[in-house]
Parts: structure tokens; sequence; C-alpha cells
């Protein structure tokens, strides 16, 4: 069983789809890969909710079966004149694994379009100068407007977020 370590989604999502019962809560999970979860637990609450449409929680276990998309924060990992980044690697499989069961994952990459991995499945939006905390404020943005009310059709429109996951911090 997946755990958050915020509140329970079913227990905010029900309350915010009683407000919103027009439109459906879209809950995010975070995994996150080399960063500490402390560190994201301090600002967390503060990423936006969109009047509702958007949950928030940090993910521990590998897969989150309540989550309507999983956002992979990664730091990169790669060591000075290597070409392997070991949260890249990670990271990658986990996108992988999503396409073939189905899942909507993206990775929120926290350095620049250099430090990318070559290969790479899904989708891969880049930071750059912005911090984990700003480029999620923005990615949600992204993410709202990606989401469908066809829930057998998925949680979110992946041609939109095949676009709109590129470099966050272009302005």
């Amino acid at each position: 069983m997946e755990k958050s370590t915020s509140t329970n989604f079913t227990d905010e999502t029900q309350c915010n789809r009683a407000e919103h019962n027009d439109r459906q809560t879209l809950r995010v999970a975070l995994r996150l890969w080399g960063f500490e979860e402390s560190h994201f637990q301090s600002w967390m609450g503060e990423l936006p909710r969109l009047n509702g449409l958007i949950t928030w929680a940090i993910l521990r276990e590998k897969l989150a079966s309540d989550a309507d998309i999983v956002v992979h924060v990664v730091k990169p990992s790669r060591a000075t004149g290597s070409a392997f980044c070991w949260n890249c690697a990670g990271a990658n499989y986990a996108l992988m694994r999503s396409l073939s069961e189905g899942r909507t994952d993206l990775v929120l990459f926290s350095g620049n379009e250099r430090q990318l991995p070559r290969a790479r499945a899904g989708h891969w939006a880049v930071a750059g100068r912005l911090s984990p905390r700003v480029a999620l404020g923005r990615l949600a943005h992204l993410i709202a407007a990606s989401s469908t009310h066809l829930m057998e059709a998925g949680a979110v429109r992946r041609d939109l977020l095949s676009m709109i996951a590129q470099k966050l911090d272009v302005d």
C-alpha cells in the first residue's frame, strides 16, 4: 500500500470534490530522486492547489495507485566526467513502467538540458535555473491545463502534457 507523508489523498479529495463537484480533483504525487524529503515537506503546503483542483503528496512507495499523476523530481547525480546519472536511471525506469501500465508519470528534472540523459522515456520537464519549488508551481498550472474530465481516458491529456513538459524556465 502506498503511503504519503502529507494529508491522505482520500480525505482531502472527498472534501475538494464536495466543493468542486463539477470537476475532478487531480491527485499529484511527488517521487523524490536525490532530494531530502524534509526539504520538500518544509514548503509543500505552499504549492498551488488551484482552488481545490490539485492535491499534493510525497510518495514513499514505488507505485501510487491512488494518484492521478506522479511527478518524479530528479536531482542530477552525474559524477564529474561520468556519463551516468543514478537518479535519472531510476526515474527513467519508473517512466517506462508507467507507460506500459497505462499510468501518467512525468519527470521534473532539476538541472539543465546538458545534464539530461540521452535516452529518456516519457515526458521530462527541465527546471533549468528554477528551484524545484518554483518549477512545481509552474508545472501545477500546466498539469491543470492538460486535465480532462473523462476518467476512462485518464486524468490528463497526454498530447498536451507532451507539449508542455519541456523547459520550465523559459521566459
